[in-house]
């Protein structure tokens, strides 16, 4: 299999897209995400969450609703859309919407707890999650949740699925980890007909 080639695979309500970045683009991701001044330390997966001391995590807004807080970020994680997007039209003959409502990276660690939650209710948006650690011990923690489907935590791993679903980040079990555990976040919707 050569770097182009992902493994994909459709699992309950979403699909299963791997190698979509490979490992020396992980490392440099990973280095130049960490090495970003704008992080904030609030961030969190549902609304009652926000503004509650030691319930959310760190964050980096990078575009909401055509606002682009990181031009270079956002043209990164686009070239990732349209991988994603051509790999599932190629392998399932699924188009997904290409309206950008949302990008931002969250980065947990041990203390880092959320709860299943939904990215909207539009049953017609889709939420693209990618792992963005080049390195990650499994016993670690930190798997996906979708629905009820168990998603390991895999370096270049990107999972679809409608944005409407319940989902949740595993927690980081081990307390000595000394690296974030992080993953972008990209919602999408269909464009408004005017």
């Amino acid at each position: 299999m050569n770097y182009y080639e992902n493994r994909v695979m459709k699992v309950g309500k979403g699909y299963i897209l791997d190698k979509v970045i490979g490992a020396e683009e992980l490392f440099w991701i990973y280095d130049r995400l960490i090495k970003t001044p704008s992080w904030t330390l609030s961030r969190a997966s549902y609304s009652e969450a926000i503004g509650l001391a030691f319930n959310g995590f760190p964050g980096l807004n990078i575009e909401t609703k055509g606002e682009v807080y990181d031009e270079f970020l956002a043209g990164y994680f686009r070239s990732i859309l349209f991988r994603v997007k051509n790999t599932l039209k190629k392998e399932y003959g699924f188009n997904l919407p290409s309206e950008i409502k949302r990008i931002h990276v969250g980065a947990k660690s041990s203390f880092s707890k959320t709860n299943f939650h939904t990215d909207s209710e539009l049953k017609t948006d889709w939420t693209i999650l990618g792992f963005l650690n080049p390195v990650w011990n499994a016993k670690d923690g930190g798997e996906f949740f979708l629905d009820k489907e168990k998603i390991t935590y895999t370096g270049g791993r990107f999972v679809v699925f409608p944005s409407c679903v319940k989902h949740d980040g595993g927690y980081v079990i081990n307390e000595k980890l000394s690296y974030w555990r992080i993953a972008v976040n990209i919602i999408l919707s269909q464009p408004k007909n005017d």
